[in-house]
């Protein structure tokens, strides 16, 4: 009897452990060096595949893209997110890609160089160039190197979310993504210049159809000596997401998440942007085309 017993044990073991299988996930990037024409220095890129990509039945299949900043620090989190999102069903399969900005972070994903006496052209204010770079070098050469579609979303965090709204509001880059998420946005730089460029630019969000998700932390309990800073941080995130709300055919989605940090809000945000971004997939989110359909 107690062999049987032992012999049922194992196999409900193995059994268990082959259920929990395919949630295991490996990271395994492909590190890139980019030499790019317009920058005066070189950037790493690392690419992370979908784990069917490779497999024989999806040899003639084409993936959506994530371009996401911060790609050292954000490509770890940002993969598992997707990786997970995949396989529960709540957003397709989609190749990563995560440029590095640890050097000149501020001057790559900020936007004007403000008038405070110590910034610069050569420390702030490049973030047109900076995307230039992405649409005319980074995109082709992920585009020719592997199977991709027209579908991709840029993805930012703190500075890098403040780089993705301006690159919503970028008519020269705004078409090369579908889909915009901007995690805890540092929309307060520059006395919130870019905040007010949304609003006087309603018209373009009211023309063209993009999904934007914004999302902030609202942990106020902690912000302490620097509550001020903190107030001009989550009201500049307030207006973008009401400006958002009301334009006509972008679909905005803002999320506030209570008791979360400028970090901490990181994971949950992250998750809830991807579903959003890949939301109406392998088109965009009209607003005006649903609103019309619900109204009926």
């Amino acid at each position: 009897m107690k062999a049987i017993f032992g012999i049922l044990i194992t196999l409900f073991c193995f059994s268990a452990f082959a259920d929990y299988e395919p949630y295991t996930y490996r990271h395994e990037p492909v590190e890139l060096k980019f030499d790019p024409n317009i920058l005066p220095e070189s950037k790493k890129v690392w690419v992370v595949l979908p784990q069917g990509y490779h497999r024989p039945e999806n040899a003639q299949k084409r993936y959506p893209v994530v371009y996401v900043t911060d790609g050292a620090l954000y490509q770890f989190i940002t993969a598992q997110s997707m990786w997970f999102a995949n396989i529960v069903g709540h957003i397709p399969e989609a190749i990563l890609v995560a440029i590095d900005t640890r050097q000149n972070r501020a001057r790559d994903l900020t936007p004007t160089v403000p008038n405070d006496g110590h910034s610069s052209p050569d420390t702030t204010g490049q973030s047109a160039r900076f995307q230039e770079f992405i649409q005319t070098e980074v995109v082709p050469f992920i585009d020719n190197q592997y199977r991709t579609n027209d579908f991709r979303v840029l993805v930012g965090h703190s500075l890098g979310g403040l780089f993705t709204m301006t690159a919503a509001l970028n008519e020269q880059i705004q078409d090369t993504f579908k889909s915009y998420v901007a995690l805890d946005p540092s929309m307060w730089w520059d006395n919130a210049a870019v905040v007010n460029q949304i609003e006087l630019s309603l018209n373009l969000f009211n023309s063209k159809a993009y999904n934007i998700y914004v999302a902030a932390g609202h942990d106020h309990e902690n912000a302490g000596n620097f509550f001020a800073d903190y107030l001009a941080h989550i009201q500049a995130i307030a207006r973008t997401g009401h400006l958002l709300l009301a334009a006509n055919k972008t679909k905005g989605t803002y999320d506030v998440f209570q008791d979360e940090n400028h970090v901490s809000m990181l994971h949950q945000s992250l998750y809830k942007g991807l579903r959003a971004a890949f939301e109406c997939y392998p088109v965009t989110c009209d607003k005006s085309v649903v609103s019309a359909s619900q109204d009926k």
